[in-house]
């Protein structure tokens, strides 16, 4: 699968449906039959996270391997899980957000695709024009992340 990338912004209509932008569709490959998983992202961002199903799945296979009968293998079950959605493709490319997402992100008549690599968020533009300004700083105060680590001297050299 293709990464996603950059931002695209499109029309929402009164049934909720919004076309997903023709690179994004393109990046899922196959995975597009699939159609995509909507949720709340579990960081608390006001936005719509999507992901193809394999990403889902990926984190499926984590949540197996915690206790079940511990409080926070359960709980990231119950976010990452229980409030997903499944997201189907229409002949045109448009997939239909559901009212309980739309109304947490603040989505109503327009909505901000925006690629972030193996997954891509949909957000309200005011809400994403804020969360660039705090992210901006998060992004400058953390830049050293993106180094590649310098290797150590082999010790007794």
């Amino acid at each position: 699968m293709a990464l996603f990338l950059s931002r695209s912004v499109h029309r929402v209509d009164k049934k909720g449906r919004v076309s997903v932008p023709s690179a994004f569709r393109t990046a899922l490959g196959d995975e597009l039959a699939d159609g995509l998983a909507l949720n709340m992202p579990i960081v608390g961002f006001p936005c719509i996270e999507a992901a193809p199903y394999s990403k889902i799945e990926e984190r499926v296979a984590i949540l197996d391997t915690l206790p079940v009968d511990e409080s926070e293998g359960m709980s990231l079950a119950h976010q990452l899980l229980g409030t997903l959605t499944h997201a189907t493709f229409d002949g045109e490319g448009r997939i239909v957000l559901p009212p309980y997402l739309m109304d947490y992100a603040g989505i109503t008549d327009s909505a901000t695709f925006v690629g972030v690599g193996r997954t891509f968020q949909i957000w309200q533009a005011e809400a994403l024009a804020a969360h660039d300004i705090s992210t901006r700083t998060v992004a400058r105060d953390n830049i050293k992340l993106l180094r590649k680590p310098t290797p150590k001297p082999e010790e007794g050299a």
